[in-house]
């Protein structure tokens, strides 16, 4: 269980170091002139990505099933038009 434990840990240290991830910390970033403001705000986005992520997975261990691919491709769609989003505001 450690193995598996470290090893999702170690998958998503990496996944924060994505594109994706610095365009959205970099998007916060640029909106604030206050350092302790970017923290905070920081801080809530993480927060509130690690509360997502820890509540789909809860949900689908204990279902003892999958994500069906229809449903994980539109939460990628989802993402894509944040994505899009956050560029058009640092524009």
């Amino acid at each position: 269980m450690l193995t598996l434990l470290s090893l999702g840990f170690v998958l998503g240290m990496r996944h924060a170091l994505e594109a994706d991830h610095a365009a959205a910390v970099a998007s916060l970033a640029l909106r604030n002139h206050s350092m302790s403001h970017t923290l905070k705000q920081g801080l809530a986005w993480g927060m509130g990505h690690t509360i997502t992520l820890l509540a789909f997975s809860s949900v689908v261990l204990l279902l003892g099933s999958v994500i069906p691919a229809r449903f994980a491709q539109g939460l990628e769609f989802g993402v894509g038009l944040m994505l899009v989003g956050l560029g058009l505001d640092v524009i």
